[in-house]
């Protein structure tokens, strides 16, 4: 009898391997490393119930102050929290610390010692659906996961596959079913990797052509190549991988910023990053920096600043009606004498009372 999940791990076993072939011919493989990392992060932040933007966490990563996200408190404290556990995700498929690291070698030992005798890949599986059987973290785990493709000979480039989106609510977890899930969860991201390749193969080309007809010794293509390698480029870096002045490397950014090839996403005057078009969106989440108003000196302007004066129009400045004098309230107080002498009897009353009482016992 032939398994339920076999045809669904020949489909896999077919686009890992178109896949790998197609990673070992590009050349922006570092760009769909770093890419494609993001995209892992928010496919397990959403099975944590968290619900984070990308582009958020880049700038968090380079030193970009991102724009305040919500409409009150709860919304941005939400957005911080979010944008935490991303942070959180990434160090855990980045860059481990000492007890992180410790737990991805424990569950890589976990991994190699499975064995079912169906392959690598669905020794893979039965070995996440056990690991989590015995309430483990999953983070580790999917970190492990990436240095096992890579050991095995089925990805020469160390991508972030997990089939994370298997332990989605509603998923069963009968262990046949929940491999046939699994092995979808990583088909869908073998196929988005791929997908993810095409697109920067295709905006290297697109840059390429735009940069069109150069001189024999210009140094334009290089530079194309550079930032569909790297993410994000300052004019130090490219100076320093190209070999030329930091003017020359300013110059040609310049541009490729005039002619839409490249975005620059900080906003600002100097120590400015670029990207490729592509990374248009970072430059939507970063919050620029603060200026001042040009002729505006430091501190609060006086009332006759001549530049404040002529910054408001005359339609909006309102003439306030001239103030008028209030007679005084007068006030009678004939009834609240009348309730306090009142109140002052009934006390005198109960005084005597209490004392005649007081009498009478001691007699």
């Amino acid at each position: 009898m032939v398994p339920p999940f076999a045809e669904r791990l020949t489909r896999l076993s077919l686009e890992l391997g178109r896949l790998d072939q197609a990673l070992r011919r590009g050349s922006a493989v570092p760009s769909v490393l770093f890419r494609q990392r993001l995209d892992a992060i928010q496919r397990h932040s959403a099975v944590d119930g968290w619900l984070i933007d990308p582009w958020y966490l880049v700038a968090e990563l380079h030193g970009l102050v991102p724009k305040v996200v919500g409409q009150d408190g709860y919304e941005r404290g939400t957005a911080v929290d979010a944008a935490s556990h991303a942070f959180t995700l990434w160090r855990w498929y980045a860059r481990p610390d000492a007890m992180q690291a410790r737990a991805i070698t424990e569950a890589e030992a976990f991994l190699n010692d499975q064995s079912s005798g169906w392959g690598p890949i669905l020794d893979a599986g039965i070995a996440f659906h056990r690991w989590l059987q015995a309430g483990h973290l999953r983070a580790p785990f999917c970190a492990a996961l990436s240095r096992y493709w890579h050991s095995h000979d089925i990805l020469r480039t160390p991508l972030i596959l997990t089939g994370i989106e298997a332990l989605a609510p509603g998923t069963p977890w009968e262990i046949e079913p929940w491999l046939c899930w699994w092995l979808d969860a990583l088909l869908a991201e073998a196929r988005e990797a791929l997908d993810l390749l095409h697109q920067l193969e295709r905006a290297r080309t697109q840059a390429l052509e735009k940069c069109g007809a150069q001189r024999r010794h210009s140094r334009a293509p290089q530079a194309v190549n550079v930032l569909a390698i790297q993410p994000l480029v300052s004019a130090s870096m490219l100076a320093d991988r190209l070999g030329m002045s930091m003017k020359s490397a300013l110059q040609l950014l310049s541009a490729f910023q005039d002619r839409g090839i490249v975005v620059e996403v900080t906003h600002r005057r100097a120590h400015r990053l670029f990207g490729l078009a592509g990374m248009g969106a970072l430059r939507d989440v970063v919050k620029p920096p603060t200026r001042p108003v040009p002729g505006r000196k430091h501190g609060r302007p006086r009332k006759d600043d001549p530049f404040t004066t002529q910054s408001i129009p005359d339609e909006e400045m309102t003439q306030l009606p001239p103030l008028t004098r209030l007679d005084p309230l007068q006030f009678d107080y004939e009834d609240l004498a009348a309730a306090m002498n009142q109140a002052d009897e009934a006390m005198l009353r109960s005084s005597r009372l209490i004392a005649r009482l007081k009498r009478q016992k001691a007699s």
